[in-house]
């Protein structure tokens, strides 16, 4: 995704007030009380909230060049893991109210993260509480293919189990529906490789997710 102007407050502004932190393969950011912006600057990051009785939800997978809001103070539980070895700049807080007071570029770019992560929002609850395995994987692919800038190939740096605590599915069951999905020509898998090889039959299957 390119998040045009609003990245140039991570990668050419101030860089006073940028800081860098760098994860290996699992390892979880320190996350402080309050809330904070970061932007992944290359990885992938998972944020996800655990249960007192120790059940995960993965809320997002967050690739490179993606924003992310964490606030501690709303959702003690939350935790923000690397998947593979990344880079997260933080941003500091008196450069958020540069994201809406720069250049027009940077305010639109601004809009349009959080006018995706409304919907995200709204179209989770919908994914976790109304659809069917199917309807959630498919959404899932095309979700993260067109994240990707449209590309049909990618690698899965998520496990099965991962993307079940995402979609509320067992790991068992992710397994199950990629193998059917395979088998009906949707998709082609190889290991954590996977093309998409129908995108309308997805979509068919996405539809109602998409449209809420």
């Amino acid at each position: 995704m390119n998040w045009g102007a609003a990245s140039r407050l991570v990668d050419g502004g101030d860089h006073g007030k940028v800081r860098i932190i760098e994860l290996a393969e699992g390892q979880e950011l320190a996350l402080k009380t309050g809330s904070g912006l970061y932007r992944v600057l290359s990885g992938v990051v998972q944020t996800s909230v655990i249960a007192e009785d120790g059940r995960r939800w993965i809320g997002a997978f967050h690739l490179t060049g993606e924003l992310i809001w964490l606030d501690r103070a709303s959702v003690r539980s939350q935790i923000a893991e690397a998947l593979c070895p990344a880079s997260i700049a933080v941003v500091d807080s008196s450069m958020l109210q540069a994201l809406t007071s720069a250049d027009e570029g940077t305010s639109a770019a601004a809009r349009v993260w959080l006018l995706r992560s409304y919907a995200v929002s709204h179209r989770c609850g919908f994914l976790l509480a109304r659809s069917s395995a199917v309807e959630k994987l498919s959404f899932f692919l095309i979700d993260l293919m067109n994240r990707l800038d449209g590309r049909p190939s990618f690698s899965l740096l998520m496990s099965r189990a991962h993307i079940g605590d995402h979609l509320g599915l067992t790991s068992e069951t992710v397994t199950r529906t990629f193998t059917l999905l395979q088998r009906q020509g949707y998709i082609d898998v190889h290991g954590k490789d996977v093309t998409i090889v129908n995108r309308r039959g997805l979509l068919d299957h996405a539809c109602a997710i998409v449209s809420t």
